[in-house]
């Protein structure tokens, strides 16, 4: 039988900023081939030249269906540069139809800002499902409410990481694919319990510390609290996309 050839979805361009001097752009693509499923977020800076080190940070999850299927910890440009990209490690969470959510951070001065990329069409088995191609359902840095979570029995809130509109209306209770293939609900404070770097020279040395490490969650039942099995959070090392802009 003929190996299927790979496929790529991208979607549209986002624009943030400006944060501390910079304008940005970012990006989410979604990939297939014959042995693997995997996510992209890039980030540029939307004007000409370099952005100094560290000052963008860039996060990928890959989502099958509505369910957060993989993810990695935030990668930092390491040398002055326009863009910094990172993919999702992984063969991803079996057949099924994929999307490509991430997240950019771009350095403000003492801290970091975040935004979502635009959703990516959906790929299936390599194959581009137009009935939602090229349609973002989320903006970067877009001041909205979000949706209204449903609630769990003790109040958590919880749903798809692909409803919430920026990262700080996702739901405590995200859904997602734990390894054993069981689905169930990853919290957001365990997704996002990495700190906050202060400063740009803070972030390349603990990507430098983590790198290659893996960080594992547990994925919980609806209620929060039974366990129904593990995630993995890879820190691998991100790297200058290929121009794409």
């Amino acid at each position: 039988m003929p190996q299927a050839s790979a496929a790529t979805a991208s979607s549209s361009w986002g624009a943030y900023g400006p944060v501390h001097g910079y304008r940005y752009e970012n990006l989410a693509a979604v990939t297939t081939t014959s042995s693997r499923v995997y996510a992209v977020t890039e980030a540029y800076n939307a004007g000409s030249g370099n952005v100094p080190t560290g000052y963008i940070g860039v996060l990928a999850r890959l989502y099958k269906g509505s369910a957060l299927c993989a993810s990695n910890g935030y990668t930092y440009n390491t040398a002055p540069m326009p863009g910094w990209s990172i993919p999702t490690q992984g063969n991803g969470c079996g057949s099924g139809t994929y999307h490509s959510y991430g997240v950019s951070q771009a350095f403000n001065g003492s801290s970091y800002n975040a935004f979502y990329t635009f959703v990516s069409p959906s790929l299936v088995h390599g194959a581009v499902v137009t009935a939602d191609a090229g349609t973002p359902t989320a903006a970067p840095g877009r001041n909205s409410a979000g949706p209204t979570w449903a609630r769990n029995a003790t109040g958590l809130t919880y749903g798809s990481g692909m409803e919430a509109t920026e990262p700080e209306n996702e739901p405590d209770l995200m859904q997602a694919y734990a390894t054993n293939g069981r689905l169930g609900y990853v919290k957001r404070t365990d997704l996002e319990s990495e700190p906050t770097p202060a400063s740009p020279r803070q972030a390349v040395a603990t990507q430098s510390r983590l790198a290659g490490q893996a960080r594992t969650l547990t994925v919980y039942a609806l209620d929060g609290t039974t366990p129904v099995g593990d995630f993995v959070i890879t820190h691998n090392q991100g790297h200058a996309p290929a121009p794409s802009r």
